[in-house]
């Protein structure tokens, strides 16, 4: 995914949910590739489905610029 498809206040907001997603993962002690990265929002996305639409959008606007 290219950033232009994104607004730039929602390109703010991806890096903000990636950013936190390694900061998760370091914490806990884990690998901070893009494949863990990538598994943690997609699991985050899951148990999140019933959440604002915005946020769901977000989620998969960075799996989308993460994923390997």
């Amino acid at each position: 995914m290219k950033r232009d498809v994104l607004s730039e206040d929602d390109y703010d907001e991806v890096c903000r949910v990636i950013g936190d997603a390694v900061i998760v993962l370091s914490e806990c002690g884990h690998e901070t590739k893009r494949e863990e990265i990538t598994t943690l929002l997609q699991r985050t996305r899951h148990h999140r489905a019933h959440d604002e639409r915005d946020e769901q959008r977000m989620l998969e606007h960075a799996i989308r610029l993460v994923r390997p």
